[in-house]
C-alpha cells in the first residue's frame, strides 16, 4: 500500500494542491489523516480516478422538476453518447445536492420574497460562496389549474377556501410550493383554511398535480399552465416565473456542460419546444450570475 501526501498526489494527477485541499475539505476525493496530516492511499485514488472517468463524461441534472425540460434532455440524448440524466427532487433539495457535489447542474425556481421577484440570490444565501454560475432557461405560467367546467366557480386564492373546495397541494420544498405559499401571504390567507393544504394528498410533479384533479380528487391544483393544457383543464394564472440552472463555475466550463448549454442555442432545438403553452423561451440561455 502506497501512502501519498497531498503534494505527491498534485504531482501523480497534475493538479494543483489549493484544488485538492477544496476537494478533500468538500469530500469529494477519498483521504485520511495520519498524524494530523492529509495523505492519500494511491490505490484508492486509482480507483476512484477510474470511477470519476465514466461518471465525467455525463451530466448529472436535479433540482426542480420540468416538462419543457425533459423534451430538452430527451432530444439531447437522443443521438450521443454522454448523456444527461436527470433526476428532479424539488429547488431546495437540489441546491443542496449540487453545494454536496452529488449533480453537475441543479434547476431552480426560487422567489426571492424580500425583493419579490426573481434573481440569483439564492447562490449565496443557500450555497455560501459566489462559484456558481446561473443560465435563465424560460418563463412560466404558474396558477391554479382546475376541473373542466370550473363547477365550483373558482377564480381566486380567496376561492380556495370556500366551503366544498378540495384542494391538492404541492411536496414541501419545491419552488411551486414556495411561491404558492407566499402568494397566500400577500393576499393575507391563512392556509389552514384550505381544505387540502396539510393533506398527505402531496403532489410532487406538475403532471402529478394536473392528474389529481383530472380524476376528480380535488378541485383545483396550483402548478403551470402547460399541464393544464395538456389534459384540457381551466386554468387562471397568477404568476410568471424564472426557471433557471445552477452549475459550479468548475463544472460550467468542462466540455459535457459546454456541449449541453450550447445545445440551447441550436435551431433544432427552437422546433421542438416551441410549442409549450405557458412558456417563454426568448432568454433561453442567458447567463444571470455571475451578472454580465
Amino acid at each position: 500500500m502506497e501512502i501519498m501526501s497531498i503534494k505527491e498526489l498534485s504531482r501523480y494527477l497534475k493538479t494543483n494542491e489549493q484544488l485538492l485541499y477544496k476537494m478533500v475539505q468538500k469530500s469529494r476525493i477519498p483521504s485520511s489523516k495520519i498524524n494530523g496530516k492529509i495523505v492519500f492511499v494511491k490505490e484508492v485514488i486509482d480507483k476512484w480516478v477510474l470511477e470519476n472517468t465514466v461518471r465525467e463524461r455525463h451530466v448529472y441534472l436535479t433540482g426542480s422538476d420540468d416538462m419543457l425540460l425533459r423534451t430538452v434532455i430527451d432530444v439531447y440524448n437522443s443521438d450521443r453518447d454522454e448523456l444527461v440524466y436527470y433526476a428532479p427532487i424539488g429547488s431546495m433539495r437540489g441546491l443542496e445536492v449540487l453545494k454536496e457535489g452529488g449533480a453537475t447542474i441543479s434547476c431552480v425556481h426560487i422567489l426571492d420574497i424580500d425583493k419579490k421577484d426573481y434573481n440569483p440570490s439564492y447562490v449565496q444565501r443557500y450555497l455560501g460562496t459566489d462559484d456558481y454560475v446561473v443560465i435563465h432557461l424560460f418563463m412560466r405560467e404558474q396558477g391554479l389549474c382546475l376541473q373542466k367546467g370550473n363547477r365550483k366557480n373558482i377564480d381566486s386564492l380567496e376561492d380556495l377556501t370556500a366551503e366544498g373546495v378540495l384542494f391538492v397541494n404541492r411536496n414541501k420544498g419545491c419552488g411551486t410550493r414556495l411561491l404558492f405559499d407566499y402568494l397566500l401571504h400577500e393576499k393575507g390567507i391563512d392556509p389552514h383554511a384550505i381544505k387540502g393544504y396539510e393533506r398527505a394528498m402531496e403532489s410532487h410533479s406538475e403532471m402529478e398535480t394536473a392528474l389529481t384533479v383530472l380524476n376528480g380528487k380535488a378541485d383545483a391544483g396550483f402548478c403551470i399552465r402547460h399541464a393544464a393544457h395538456i389534459l384540457g383543464l381551466g386554468f387562471t394564472t397568477l404568476a410568471r416565473e424564472s426557471f433557471d440552472m445552477v452549475v459550479p463555475t468548475e463544472r460550467f466550463h468542462s466540455t459535457q456542460v459546454k456541449s449541453f448549454l450550447s445545445f440551447f442555442d441550436q435551431a433544432e432545438l427552437v422546433r421542438h419546444v416551441r410549442d409549450f403553452t405557458g412558456y417563454d423561451i426568448s432568454r433561453m440561455g442567458q447567463i444571470l450570475y455571475p451578472h454580465p
